[in-house]
């Protein structure tokens, strides 16, 4: 395709991630506490408390990187520490909807065996969890000069409409919306199940708040496909370049 349609994993990050400099460290470490003390929240069952401290991490997620476009202040340092942030965030909150549902599985079956019935859930809730941090260990080797440009290529149309116009169409919105979404209403979800109620369900219609938690789901899906497909891209990129390494050995050897 043109230049214009090639996929690079740093214009994508600058797109979504974005932090100031002179910001990153204090957000960074100020994002991470709330996500741990929502944690801690949810361990204890303050479900409300959780809920409204991971919602705080991620509108100081927002401010800083609204700031900094506004002031063209985005950075690669500030792009891997609010990459980072995000990716605590949302694995933390999908630990506490592993527990949420383990401890709904203990309630409904208190005579057996402890977690069986929730494998399911803890097992997808896990796979998104490595999912995450597979793609950004990824997308981290790619920024070397080496790997950056192998990677440069066309992604397949569903990528690609994700990333039009930089996320600004429905599929970009619902990818990213689920990305986020999905966590928080995943634990929404689960505490409404064991009969706790979080003030999102007090705010809002029960209907709609199972609407909005599905949409997060088909959004989630979509986000799993790109990364997915950032994943194999960078994997078969090692492994053709391992191929071309072995074959340079032979080639030297044979001289």
């Amino acid at each position: 395709g043109s230049r214009s349609t090639i996929f690079t994993r740093q214009s994508l990050l600058q797109k979504v991630h974005c932090s100031t400099d002179q910001s990153n460290t204090r957000f960074l470490s100020l994002r991470i506490a709330l996500s741990f003390r929502g944690l801690r929240f949810a361990v204890r069952k303050q479900h409300n408390d959780a809920l409204t401290n991971w919602i705080l991490a991620s509108l100081l997620d927002l401010i800083d990187g609204i700031a900094a476009r506004r002031l063209g202040q985005c950075s690669s340092f500030g792009i891997l520490l609010d990459v980072i942030a995000d990716n605590v965030l949302r694995s933390i909150v999908w630990i506490a909807t592993i527990s949420e549902a383990c401890r709904e599985e203990q309630i409904s079956s208190p005579d057996e065996a402890a977690g069986d019935d929730c494998m399911t859930e803890v097992c997808i809730y896990s796979a998104i969890v490595i999912l995450e941090w597979v793609t950004f260990v990824s997308s981290q080797a790619t920024q070397t000069s080496h790997w950056k440009k192998e990677m440069e290529t066309e992604p397949p149309a569903v990528v690609r409409s994700v990333f039009k116009n930089g996320f600004r169409n429905p599929a970009g919105f619902l990818a990213v919306y689920g990305l986020f979404v999905a966590p928080l209403g995943s634990f929404v979800w689960h505490s409404a199940r064991q009969g706790g109620s979080t003030w999102v369900n007090e705010m809002l219609p029960g209907w709609f708040v199972v609407v909005l938690i599905y949409l997060s789901y088909v959004g989630r899906g979509l986000s799993a496909v790109v990364e997915l497909w950032m994943c194999c891209n960078f994997l078969g990129v090692v492994i053709s370049a391992d191929e071309a390494g072995r074959g340079d050995n032979e080639k030297k050897r044979s001289q």
